[in-house]
């Protein structure tokens, strides 16, 4: 199982990375169907013909070199409509080995255990009505373990909740249920519910636990982390704390070239004017935030006060905003996503 993989004309490479790297997974542990979980793309208004065909590349190999079926479930970034079956994933919906779903689909993996997958419908929109429609057709055997997943955003998945999110209480007829679309791994509290995370990191404000599913057919599951990718990490420290041991530390991290790094100094006022920036930057520091105990005022020049936005420049500039500030956007783009 992989999800997030938001194949974008900026990341290709990154994207055959991770594609590559999930392949060879299935090839070490002998396993049969690569199930994407949603959100195969990024933009959700128009793909790039490189991002087209980067993606046919990776099906492709999947298919033919590896033998592998694969099943797509379209996520909130394939679809221009979120309430259509359609998106972006359904060009390629009558490749050999390959399935696109429209709503659902049953996966019978074993006599004990039925894997649902669904595709993308809105929270509070369609989706509940999705899911009784998934739950009377398939008739769900109780004697069977039943595997449910989807691409949604279910109250406890982040940090704050939202009333738009789906309440956990719906998904009792199901044994387990693993989510993609918030990015970072958790299990909700008190719940059979699990945010299994997205195939890589893509920012600053997520955490570096990314990567890969394995599902067995007893029902059980395996995290293997994403060993390949571009890795953001965020590291805190005092200013009195910077000394030769720290940015000795923080040249041993930045020899992993995978690594983009941002430091977030503590200090005051008076302190922020003396912080040695070139000497954070020439150790390794990709980034440098000073965190002072006044209120950050954000300055932006005449041109940005005049610039007029459309929706996708509303969501480039927010998430510039959270990876500034080292927060999951994944709640943000979702509302924003409805945007008209």
């Amino acid at each position: 199982m992989i999800n997030d993989i938001h194949a974008s004309k900026d990341n290709i490479a990154e994207f055959r990375k991770n594609w590559n790297e999930a392949l060879q997974l299935c090839k070490q542990n002998e396993i049969q169907y690569l199930i994407v979980g949603g959100d195969m793309w990024l933009s959700r208004s128009a793909q790039t013909l490189d991002v087209l065909m980067a993606v046919r590349w990776a099906i492709l190999e999947a298919t033919k070199q590896y033998g592998l079926y694969v099943i797509i479930a379209e996520g909130n970034h394939c679809k221009v409509n979120l309430e259509n079956m359609e998106g972006y994933s359904h060009v390629f919906s009558d490749y050999e080995n390959v399935e696109v779903i429209n709503d659902f689909t049953e996966i019978d993996l074993s006599d004990e255990l039925s894997l649902y997958v669904m595709s993308y419908f809105p929270e509070s929109g369609s989706f509940i009505e999705k899911l009784d429609s998934l739950q009377q057709e398939y008739n769900i055997d109780s004697q069977k373990k039943n595997v449910l997943y989807i691409h949604e955003g279910i109250r406890g998945g982040l940090a704050t909740p939202s009333d738009d999110e789906l309440p956990a209480n719906i998904f009792k007829g199901f044994d387990s249920v693993l989510v993609g679309h918030y990015h970072n791994r958790k299990q909700i509290p008190g719940t059979q519910i699990e945010y299994i995370g997205s195939s890589r990191q893509h920012n600053f404000g997520e955490d570096e636990e990314k990567g890969y599913t394995i599902l067995y057919t007893d029902g059980s599951t395996k995290f293997v982390k994403n060993e390949v990718n571009q890795r953001y990490r965020v590291i805190e420290v005092d200013v009195a704390d910077m000394d030769d041991d720290f940015m000795e530390m923080l040249a041993k991290v930045k020899a992993d070239s995978r690594y983009k790094v941002k430091v977030r100094v503590k200090c005051n006022s008076a302190q922020s004017s003396s912080v040695n920036k070139q000497q954070l930057a020439e150790a390794g520091a990709n980034k440098i935030e000073l965190v002072t105990e006044q209120t950050e005022v954000m300055h932006t020049d005449h041109q940005s006060i005049t610039q007029k936005f459309d929706k996708s420049g509303i969501k480039e500039e927010y998430t510039n905003f959270c990876t500034q500030k080292s927060i999951d956007n994944q709640l943000g783009l979702h509302y924003l996503d409805k945007l008209k």
